[in-house]
């Protein structure tokens, strides 16, 4: 399999997986990042600022007097924490996801009567381009092309979000 190709199918399934994961509720944005794995997330936060905390104090320069605590464990656990006390990041919804993620070009397909029967959004584009479509996410490159099918409640999701903006715009 070329490089082009792997990252065509890494792209796609990516996006298909942080769809998905808004619309049950477990993705999440800490500002630079979406997060799927909260637990892993709080893990790496919690240790980050652990390390700072011990940079900044190191255990050569701990005085019981100065801190009031007994042990140098005892000053980190206070001041640090756990990894239960590292706040959650933002939940993202299906439409926030997008709209902070699409590129904004959005087709809308409508039958005789006006009426949304379909639609796409573009994600990315080249190198791979990547159509999120209403019950997948298609991706080309080249003469590649790949495409993963949307869990039904994401499809539902999808639809009614492609449905809201279409009412929007057309009046």
């Amino acid at each position: 399999m070329s490089d082009s190709n792997e990252q065509l199918r890494s792209t796609c399934n990516g996006i298909c997986d942080e769809l998905e994961a808004a619309v049950d509720g477990r993705l999440y944005y800490d500002g630079s990042n979406y997060i799927m794995d909260i637990d892993d997330w709080k893990a790496k936060e919690y240790l980050k600022k652990l390390e700072k905390f011990k940079k900044e104090n190191p255990k050569e320069k701990f005085d019981p007097e100065e801190t009031g605590y007994d042990t140098y464990d005892e000053w980190i656990q206070d001041e640090v924490g756990t990894v239960d006390d590292v706040d959650d990041p933002d939940n993202v919804s299906l439409s926030e996801y997008i709209e902070q993620q699409s590129l904004g070009d959005v087709r809308y397909e409508v039958d005789s009567s006006k009426e949304l029967s379909g639609g796409k959004i573009l994600f990315c584009y080249g190198g791979p381009t990547v159509w999120v479509h209403d019950d997948c996410v298609c991706g080309y490159w080249g003469g590649d092309s790949y495409e993963v099918p949307l869990n039904s409640d994401c499809r539902s999701a999808l639809y009614d979000y492609l449905n809201e903006n279409w009412e929007m715009i057309s009046g």
